[in-house]
């Protein structure tokens, strides 16, 4: 039995090398709209592994990539993941994100794949997080394409698993960060953390707009541990499943990103907002009291994040 990974990119990437290391076999869905082929390198010297070049939208190619070997589970990540309009065309977000999903659904029906998860986001309880959230909280104003097709990838979950035998998993992921075998090189496509440290890498001033609320930061270690975790979920149907982070302020993290730049030589500065710290949300995840446990801290990934922008060439 094998694994099937569409949108081999910064997440996938990730949770495609932990898999290979679990021993699992794993087969690869990827288009290279924003992922460098080199950085996949190491998973094609890997024997476990079959990397297909394709589209999640096209048909033929998700066939091409479910029949290359027996697939248990299929992780859908493929998708136009920045929310700033100007990153991609909207016709290429709707595609990848909207068809995209139907079209790998449909094919993991049709093949009797057992279990499909799918990488959403806490952003479909939209922004700033509400307060005291869990997985019953309804979805909330959301403001980019990308973000706004989350909530539509859901429901067609649901309706597949009410239609069939088939467990359907949203991972409600919150923001990941870290370091990756796949690293974003344009701005538009790295998650805050990673672009305010590479930021402060050029000594660029850190912006934080006002209102943003508490946000919730998971590092892309605990975010594949869990994608794991969930692609052996046991109970049938379509479940959403929240996985959260270390909950913090985007000032704070601009903060620790200015202090720990500061012990590197980095003179960066930040303009921040003039209000108090936003309340704690209170989130609450299924995952709770069931052995997941996040290991990595917030200060920790910032670190590694300034001394890999350190290594890189300023541009």
């Amino acid at each position: 039995m094998a694994v099937l990974v569409c949108g081999v990119g910064y997440i996938g990437a990730a949770l495609a090398g932990r898999l290979l290391s679990l021993g699992e076999e794993v087969v690869g869905l990827e288009n290279f709209f924003s992922s460098d082929r080199r950085a996949l390198a190491a998973l094609g010297r890997h024997g476990g592994f079959r990397l297909v070049e394709g589209d999640v939208a096209e048909p033929e190619h998700v066939a091409f990539a479910l029949a290359a070997a027996d697939v248990r589970v299929a992780y859908l990540l493929a998708a136009q993941s920045s929310p700033d309009d100007a990153a991609a065309p909207a016709e290429y977000t709707e595609r990848t994100n909207l068809r995209g999903p139907r079209v790998l659904l449909d094919a993991c029906a049709d093949r009797g794949v057992e279990t499909v998860v799918f990488g959403s986001s806490l952003r479909v309880y939209g922004q700033p997080l509400p307060p005291g959230f869990d997985e019953s909280t309804p979805y909330g104003r959301q403001s980019d394409l990308s973000h706004l097709s989350k909530i539509y990838v859901e429901k067609l979950l649901e309706l597949h698993a009410g239609r069939r035998t088939m467990r359907a998993i949203s991972a409600r992921l919150a923001i990941v960060y870290g370091l990756g075998p796949v690293m974003k090189q344009q701005p538009s496509y790295m998650t805050v953390p990673n672009r305010f440290a590479w930021q402060a890498h050029r000594r660029e001033r850190l912006r934080v707009n006002a209102g943003q609320g508490a946000v919730q930061l998971l590092h892309l270690d605990d975010a594949v541990g869990a994608l794991i975790r969930l692609g052996d979920w046991a109970e049938p149907g379509y479940q959403p499943v929240n996985v959260l982070g270390d909950e913090t302020s985007l000032a704070d993290l601009a903060r620790l990103v200015v202090a720990e730049g500061a012990r590197r030589g980095l003179d960066v500065a930040a303009e921040l907002p003039d209000e108090p710290p936003p309340a704690p949300s209170g989130g609450r995840s299924r995952l709770d009291g069931r052995g997941h446990a996040r290991g990595r801290d917030l200060a920790g990934g910032v670190r590694e994040l300034l001394d890999y922008f350190a290594a890189e060439p300023a541009a």
